[in-house]
C-alpha cells in the first residue's frame, strides 16, 4: 500500500514541478527545434559547397588540359610539318604534289 501511495505522491510532485517549470520545458523545446533547423541548413550548405567544389575541379581539369594543348601547339610552331598541317587545315592550302578534292553537299 505504501508503494502505491508513495508512487502517487511522487507522480503528483513531478506533475507539480512540471507545471511550475513550464517555461523550462518550452525553452528546451524551442532550443531543440532551433538546433534541428540549424543542422538542416548546415547539411544543405555542405552539399552546396561540395557541388561547387566538384564543379571547380572539373573546370580546373579542363583548364589544365587546354593549357597542355596550347603548350604543345606553341612548342611545335617551329616544326615545318606542323606549319604545313595548319596551312592545309586552316587556309586550305595544298602541297604542290597533292590534288585537292572538293565535295558538294
Amino acid at each position: 500500500m505504501k508503494t502505491k501511495k508513495s508512487n502517487k505522491t511522487l507522480a503528483s510532485k513531478i506533475f507539480k514541478i512540471t507545471i511550475k517549470s513550464w517555461w523550462v520545458i518550452l525553452f528546451m523545446l524551442i532550443c531543440t527545434i532551433g538546433y534541428d533547423m540549424g543542422i538542416k541548413k548546415r547539411k544543405a550548405a555542405i552539399i552546396e559547397m561540395k557541388t561547387k567544389y566538384n564543379n571547380l575541379l572539373v573546370q580546373k581539369n579542363q583548364a589544365i588540359s587546354k593549357k597542355e594543348d596550347l603548350t604543345l601547339k606553341l612548342s611545335s610552331q617551329s616544326d615545318p610539318s606542323w606549319i604545313e598541317q595548319v596551312l592545309m587545315k586552316e587556309l586550305g592550302v595544298v602541297p604542290e604534289n597533292k590534288i585537292k578534292v572538293h565535295f558538294k553537299n
